[in-house]
């Protein structure tokens, strides 16, 4: 049984750009969205040990926890940190019953980890690495829905300058 989800994009930006499409809130909340909960930010330092703060500002709702860490952060190249905590306040704004939040919450911590390389053709390889669930996860049947939707709007806001549109 799958444990971890894996994705690769071909994107043609320049490392630097991709790193600012996963770091940067004033870019993030361009293409990342969630359909009930709006725009989603993560705002951080980036560095290594520091935390980080999920935000969907368009309903109010920041979640902050100790334990949403930045695990490794190397600017450019890669980056990986625990993901983020689903509070009450989170399932309620995003549209979660309370029986599938508490089924979510029960699992461990997951980690997401990103891998960029560019070549010398001005195309970056983005790779992300969603791993750390138990066989059966439904936060892995969750994230792979996700992933590939915010992926592909994060190509097709960096290659057009325009982010996938949301129903």
């Amino acid at each position: 049984m799958q444990t971890c989800f894996t994705y690769t994009t071909y994107i043609q930006a320049t490392p630097e750009r991709v790193w600012q499409g996963l770091t940067d809130s004033a870019v993030t909340k361009r293409y990342w969205r969630h359909q009930r909960a709006g725009e989603k930010t993560f705002r951080s330092n980036w560095e290594k040990g520091s935390t980080y703060e999920l935000a969907h500002d368009e309903v109010g709702l920041v979640v902050s926890d100790p334990e949403q860490v930045i695990l490794e952060s190397d600017p450019y190249r890669h980056l990986a940190y625990t993901w983020h905590t689903f509070t009450p306040e989170w399932a309620a704004q995003v549209g979660m019953d309370e029986v599938t939040a508490d089924a979510w919450r029960a699992e461990p911590r997951s980690k997401v980890a990103f891998d960029i390389e560019g070549d010398e053709h001005g195309v970056v390889r983005l790779m992300v690495v969603h791993d750390g669930f138990r066989p059966g996860s439904p936060v892995l049947q969750g994230i792979s829905n996700g992933w590939p939707a915010v992926l592909s709007s994060l190509k097709t806001l960096l290659e057009t300058g325009t982010s996938l549109p949301w129903s």
